[in-house]
């Protein structure tokens, strides 16, 4: 199949799965018993799209633990990090994704831990992304830990 075939394909999965919410605590609480969150002073995280992991009760878990938290930013054709709390403002930004607003960026050196949303992947680490490439020109020079967030039905036999 070709990207657009297979991102059709684990769209159409992704919509039709049911228990979102159940199923995307479950993955945060994976992810918050993590090594990596437990040892990440600065968690990079995402607003999810309506069918995407949820990553609130992550987002909640950090604020919590006194981690510094940030969420992307399209700025043009690059993806930024900015600092946020449960209180920062979230906007509409680039492709209907709410972004934070009045915030001070943060250097990609400082994100120990950045969790991606992904529409699919293989048991080779091998990511399908919605297909405007800005997270996979952010992890081009990225030195943390990324770890992909994504319920079981997006996982693909490498």
């Amino acid at each position: 199949m070709t990207k657009q075939q297979l991102r059709k394909h684990y769209k159409a999965l992704r919509a039709a799965l049911k228990d979102k919410d159940k199923k995307s605590a479950a993955i945060c609480q994976w992810l918050e018993n993590s090594d990596s969150f437990r040892e990440a002073r600065t968690v990079a995280l995402y607003a999810a799209l309506p069918d995407e992991v949820d990553m609130t009760a992550l987002l909640e878990s950090a604020h919590v633990a006194g981690k510094h938290i940030c969420l992307p930013k399209v700025q043009g054709s690059t993806m930024h990090f900015f600092t946020v709390n449960t209180d920062t403002p979230l906007a509409e930004g680039a492709f209907g994704i709410p972004e934070p607003q009045g915030t001070s960026p943060v250097s990609p050196e400082e994100i120990d831990l950045l969790v991606v949303p992904l529409l699919a992947a293989d048991t080779a680490h091998k990511r399908l992304g919605m297909g405007g490439g800005y997270y996979d020109r952010y992890l081009a020079d990225f030195r943390g830990i990324t770890i992909g967030a994504c319920f079981r039905v997006q996982i693909a036999d490498g």
